[in-house]
Formats: structure tokens, C-alpha cells, sequence
């Protein structure tokens, strides 16, 4: 898949199964070294895998913050990481930034539609 990325011209749909496919298969500490394994620094490293964060699709672009993510937290991924540029690194940080923001908006609605349905409750109990 990486291969796929990095040589061939993709469809945004084509390049979004392909960066969703890693997202998802990408956890262990063996998968994330077999992922590092077809990414070596000397072709670019990250380059190809972080282009995922200028999707076109937010989805793909959250998954592969995600992916990143789990890479910079390992142990020999941390070199990788290192090694991308900054203008990656402040992509990377912004869809983080929005993606926890829209979350805490969402549990801040579902919180104020459970107190309103609990206070619409006690009324009709009244």
C-alpha cells in the first residue's frame, strides 16, 4: 500500500482506502516496525503517509493523525517522526487541535440534551 502511494497517481477515494487500510491495520509494535520497514528515511521516511493529512476527506485525515500518532509513540518510530518536516508537524498538530475540539463540543451538546431531558422530565412530572 505504501508502494501504491508513493508511486502511483490516486484518486482521492483511492488514496483514502489506502490511508484508512493503514490506520486501521497499524497497532502492534511489529506492524508499525513492517510499516517503518517499506518507509526507509533514505525514500522519503513518513513523506508519503503524511500526505494523508492534506487530504481532501477530514475522515482520512483524522485516521491518518491517528496513524502518526501511534508512530511517534514507538520506539524506533520516533526517529520517523523526527524527521518530518515542520510544516508536517504543524499540519499534524492543527487536525489534532480541531479534531479534540469537535469532540469536546459534541460532549458538551450531548451533555446540555441529557440536562434538558431531565429537566423536561421533572416538569411533566410536576
Amino acid at each position: 500500500m505504501h508502494d501504491r502511494l508513493r508511486t502511483q497517481k490516486l484518486t482521492p477515494a483511492a488514496s483514502r482506502d489506502i490511508y484508512v487500510a493503514m490506520a486501521k491495520y497499524t497497532h502492534s509494535y511489529d506492524e508499525i516496525c513492517q510499516l517503518l520497514s517499506v518507509a526507509p528515511e533514505a525514500h522519503a521516511g513518513l513523506f508519503y503517509i503524511a500526505l494523508g493529512l492534506f487530504h481532501r476527506d477530514r475522515d482520512v485525515r483524522i485516521k491518518v493523525v491517528d496513524l502518526l500518532e501511534r508512530i511517534s509513540e514507538h520506539e524506533a518510530g520516533q526517529h520517523w517522526w523526527k524527521a518530518l518536516s515542520r510544516f508536517e508537524k504543524l499540519a499534524f498538530i492543527r487536525i489534532k487541535r480541531e479534531a479534540e475540539a469537535q469532540m469536546r463540543a459534541k460532549a458538551e451538546k450531548e451533555k446540555e440534551g441529557a440536562v434538558a431531558t431531565i429537566a423536561s422530565s421533572r416538569d411533566r412530572g410536576s
